[in-house]
């Protein structure tokens, strides 16, 4: 599995508000269900309780927060873009402008592992978080993505 086979414009969305991480991952739970047919709450459920369990921000203003859901045939990747970073963990921690959102099947953990792990080593590059943090719209955001997972130089 290749996470650039698994962007898509639409799960892509930008100039979002929130106060707080609850009411981060409730947006993105909200934006996400139609995607994965499963209810709003349900998915912010996942999240919340995968976010107890220690924070998924990775630094430099990103958050991979993830979890595995009954019901799902494939992984789902939501991209999620703040205007202000919400905080993630302790108040003195960083907080995330942009989330990777991953769920998953629960009989397919190696592939979620490896979609975790993909992402993780395209955010590794201060270049592409940067271009990310500034993309316009949606097809520029699948386009950074695409070809940072591809291996290109940016």
């Amino acid at each position: 599995m290749k996470i650039q086979t698994q962007i898509d414009p639409d799960h892509v969305h930008l100039d979002l508000e929130a106060s707080n991480l609850v009411e981060a991952l409730k947006i993105v739970s909200d934006l996400t269900a139609p995607i994965v047919n499963l209810p709003a709450e349900e998915v912010a459920r996942g999240l919340s309780e995968r976010e107890a369990l220690g924070s998924t921000a990775i630094g430099g203003g990103f958050a991979i927060p993830h979890c595995k859901l009954r019901g799902l045939s494939n992984i789902v990747i939501t991209l999620a873009r703040f205007r202000n970073s919400v905080a993630f963990g302790s108040p003195e921690a960083e907080g995330a402008k942009f989330m990777f959102v991953v769920l998953s099947p629960p009989d397919q953990p190696a592939l979620h592992l490896q979609a975790l792990s993909q992402i993780a080593r395209t955010l590794k590059s201060e270049n592409i978080r940067r271009r990310l943090l500034e993309a316009h719209d949606q097809a520029e955001v699948v386009e950074i993505v695409k070809r940072a997972a591809d291996g290109e130089i940016l």
